[in-house]
Parts: C-alpha cells; structure tokens; sequence
C-alpha cells in the first residue's frame, strides 16, 4: 500500500499519475504514486495504477522466467537435433513460409543467411535421381492430408551425398483446410554405410567356401552358414541354440575348455589342424581359427569359429611325405649308382688310357699315318671321357655337401683365382672383386659355382682379346644378388635358357672344349641354395650371369 501524504493540488497528482503511467510503459517499477488524505476518485486511480505495477512487475517476471525456460527448451532442441543428426521444418501455407531448424541447414551444408528454404530450392538440393519420387510423395500428402515418411539423398554444395530418413505430418483447420505442414530429417549416412557394409559382410559369409559360425562363451551356436551346412551336415534350424560339443568326436572334447580359456586370455587360435564330426558320424580333418568377441571393458561375450575341411591337404601331406621318403630312397640309390659307376668306369678307362699311351710310345710313326691317328682319337677320348664322369660324379654329388659355415667370399674367389692360376696367366685375365658378403653357406658348393662361371668366362673369350671378369655383388633385402661378368663372346638370347641344360654345348669340342655340365651344376647348386640364376647376354659383346642366395644366410 502506498504511503499517505498531506493534500497537494488536483494538478501535482495528475502529474504524478501521469508520470506513473510513463513508468509502467516503460517497465519501471521502482516507484508508487503516495495517497493523499482526500482518499477521492483520484486517489482510486492512483491505487489502482500501483497494484497494476504490482501485477505487470509479477508477470514480467514470470514472462521472463518462461522466456529462459523456452531458450533452455531451444538450446536442448537444438543439442538434441545436433546429437541425433534430426533436422526439423515448418510450413506455413497460407504465408508460404518454411522456416527451418540450425541443424536442418548444417545437414543440408547451407548456410542460414544465404539460403532461402523454399520449397523450390529444397527439390534442388534432392539427388536428380531421387527428386520426383520425393515431390511425388509431398504432393500426394498435401493431396490426401496424410502423414507421410520416405527416404532420398541429397547433394550437398560440396558434392557430398547424405541419405536421409524423413518424415511429415499435416495440421488442418476447423474447415479441414490444411495451414501448416511440419516434417524432420534424420541424417542416416553413416547408418547406410554400416548396413551396408553388414549386407557385403553377410553376402561374404553366405558365399565363403568356409564354415562361419559363431557361439556364446558358453559354447552354444548362435549363427551358421550355408558352408556349415554342407561341412557338418546340419541345417541352421538343427544347429542354432546346440552345443558346438554337437560337432567333436568323443576324444575330442577335451579341445573346447581349452580353447576357451585360451579366448578369456585374449588369444586367438590361427588354423588349428584337428578334426571334427559330421551329422552322420564321419570324423574327418579340418583347421579352425577361433577368434573372441569382447566388450570395450574386454568381457568375453561372444566367440567366432571358421571351419575348413583339410582332409585332402592332409591326403596331400601324406603322400607328399611318402613321395619325398622314396625321393630320397632313390637319390640315395643315384649316389650309390654314380660313385660305384664311375670308381668302376673310370678303373678300366685308366687302363686304356694307360696302354694307348704305351702303344703310342711304342708304335707311334712305325706302322703308318692312319693308325696314329687312330690311335690319338682313342686317347683323345678316353681323356674326355675321364672328365666326363668326374664331372657328373661332381654334379651328382652337389646336394652331399652338410656342413654349412661362414664363408667370406672374397677370400673364397682369392683361393678360386689361385687354383685357375695357370688359365688366367696363358689367356692373360683381369679378374677383379671387392667388397663382397660374408654369407653362411656350404663351401664345396659355393667353391664349384663360382669356379665353374669364371672358369667359363676365361675360355669363352673372344679371339686375340684379353678376358676381364668383373664380379660384385648388391644387397636386395631378402637376397644377395651376385654378378660376373665378362667380355667374351656373348650368348645369343635364344639360348639363355638352353645353356643350363644338362650335356648342352652351343661350340663343337675343335672351338672350345667341355663336357656341357658345367652350367647345369651352377643351376642346381644355386637352386639348392634357394636362389635363382640367370644369364644377360649379347653375342659379341659379353655376358653377366645373375644368380642370388637368400639374405637369411648373410651376416
């Protein structure tokens, strides 16, 4: 209540209403108009005038409180949109205004203040493949006054496409005229792609050539797929909710704890050769890979299981055992056959090497020219012969050697070119090396191969040229790559091949001498080795034989 003040003029407390009246208008009020002591008409209004500032004061404050709710209530729409990728529009028809959400415009990548969301510019921003089902569908709405959902892509300014799922309703009058239409949109990208990735996921496992199953921790089958029916016999309808035990033999049932303590450890198991059962009892051989299922805490909750018959693998492994048994038996017996074969051949051809020398000693130039003759091509063979079977007893006897050690090959080829000492002297050879690996090997082997290409590069030299033999060798990763090259006569590129080959010579015996096991014995130690060889070459102008040994033997 107002204070009570002597009496002053009709005039002052006019003024004074009217000043309160200016207050109240502008949401003053801090202030009371005072009574007087007249208690007349004016001091009525004056009273009415102050508890109408009370009740304006009251409801500002209230209006104020409801507007701070609604701009909460705004601001949690608006986080809710932006959480849930929800979008939402209004349309007033008889204004044509459609007013739309903050979320809606970053869904659609447009911007508030340079876009106007008409109904125009929305159909723009539908994927052209997907506008006239979508205008389709809004037309039929407004025509029938129903609620409506469908699905579309868009294409944002940026090129992007977003899959949205929307949906609408209609709000009509008392007259049953429609006034306003309102609608959302979820975007569901990402919601596509998982499905969709699933759906190539499900088509994999359906079509695998495998048996995909999945299990409880507690070991029963919750999936199954096509392959698992036709591995184990049992239909999805007959597997489902069983005990995987359903598919192990008697003795092997002990395997499931095991592999189930192995999940709970963390670990997976990668092709587990066992062996399983089928519906009508036959046990049979197959590899599993058994993979956990954890929650983010690491909770076991699930366990995948890939199955795959390896029966014929393991018929395979058998007989690949059995053949490489009898391999052995017989490169055995090929030993046995060569070292007796050639200790008894070359016995009786020392023999008649020993008396066709004689005879030449004796009878040379006293009989007539055709028998020295005669008697030189017998000596001649029989020399070749000699070095025939020394050089396949040497061939044979490449894999023999087992005792690997630490072969520094520069010191290898130091000893090579003593050995080659009196070839290198007469044909005047440059033989250079530097800088070459220290590799594990076998050293007969290793000795033989380089040998037999440098031995090779001295006597395919050209006429009236000195041989130069260069030979290095370049780290690959996983290999040493090894290169001797020469300055000979070269190899036409047609025999690259050929020349590997065992008892193959591209010269007749009067041109350059040989028994054309030479390279073939390179070949089959470095294969033996693990490495590969090979020749560049062109005819006239040298040759580089390549051949590598595995990395995994170097130091």
């Amino acid at each position: 209540m107002a204070e009570t003040i002597p009496v002053m003029t009709e005039d002052k407390r006019l003024e004074q209403i009217s000043e309160q009246i200016v207050r109240l208008a502008n949401a003053d009020f801090g202030l009371q108009v005072p009574i007087s002591e007249k208690r007349d008409d004016i001091d009525s209004i004056i009273v009415g005038l102050n508890l109408l500032g009370e009740e304006l004061e009251s409801y500002i404050h209230q209006l104020t409180e409801s507007e701070d709710k609604l701009k909460n209530a705004l601001v949690l729409l608006n986080d809710a949109q932006h959480l849930s990728h929800i979008g939402s529009w209004e349309w007033i028809i008889a204004e044509n205004v459609i007013s739309w959400t903050d979320e809606l415009y970053r869904i659609y990548g447009r911007d508030k203040e340079n876009f106007e969301s008409s109904f125009e510019n929305f159909l723009a921003c539908i994927h052209p493949d997907d506008r006239d089902y979508v205008n389709k569908v809004i037309q039929e709405a407004y025509q029938d006054k129903k609620q409506f959902s469908f699905s579309h892509r868009i294409v944002r300014p940026d090129g992007t496409e977003a899959y949205l799922d929307c949906k609408g309703d209609i709000y009509l009058d008392e007259n049953d005229v429609i006034v306003r239409m309102t609608g959302t949109a979820q975007d569901v990208s990402d919601l596509r792609k998982a499905e969709e990735k699933l759906r190539q996921l499900a088509a994999i496992v359906e079509s695998s050539s495998d048996a995909i199953m999945s299990k409880t921790p507690d070991g029963f089958l919750t999936s199954w797929n096509k392959q698992a029916e036709q591995l184990f016999g049992y239909t999805e309808k007959e597997a489902l909710g069983k005990h995987i035990s359903l598919l192990f033999p008697a003795e092997r049932l002990y395997e499931e704890d095991e592999i189930i303590a192995r999940l709970r450890q963390g670990h997976s198991l990668i092709n587990y050769e066992t062996e399983r059962r089928k519906k009508d009892g036959t046990v049979f051989s197959v590899a599993i890979t058994v993979s956990p299922i954890n929650e983010p805490s690491g909770k076991l909750i699930a366990i995948s299981q890939i199955a795959r018959d390896i029966t014929e693998k393991k018929h395979a492994e058998e007989k690949l055992k059995l053949y490489n048994k009898i391999l052995e038996q017989k490169n055995k017996e090929t030993e046995q056959f060569a070292f007796i074969a050639s200790h008894d051949l070359q016995e009786p051809l020392r023999t008649i090497t020993n008396y066709i020398g004689l005879f030449s000693e004796e009878y040379s130039g006293k009989i007539d020219e055709t028998a020295d003759i005669y008697i030189n091509f017998i000596g001649s063979a029989s020399r070749r012969m000699q070095v025939l079977i020394s050089d396949l007893l040497e061939y044979t006897r490449a894999g023999n050697d087992k005792s690997l050690v630490q072969v520094d090959c520069n010191v290898l080829l130091e000893e090579i070119t003593g050995d080659l000492n009196k070839a290198i002297t007469e044909s005047n050879a440059e033989i250079s090396f530097k800088d070459l690996p220290v590799i594990s090997g076998y050293t007969t082997r290793l000795k033989s191969l380089f040998q037999n290409l440098i031995a090779n590069a001295i006597k395919f030299r050209k006429p009236g040229v000195s041989p130069v033999i260069t030979i290095t060798a370049k780290d690959e990763g996983t290999d040493w790559l090894f290169e001797i090259r020469d300055n000979g006569i070269g190899i036409e590129k047609t025999y690259y091949e050929k020349i590997f080959m065992l008892f193959q010579r591209l010269h007749a015996r009067t041109e350059y001498e040989g028994t054309g096991l030479g390279l073939a014995h390179c070949k089959k130690i470095v294969e033996l080795s693990g490495g590969k060889i090979w020749v560049e070459s062109e005819q006239g102008k040298g040759s580089s034989f390549f051949f590598t040994l595995p990395k995994k033997f170097a130091l």
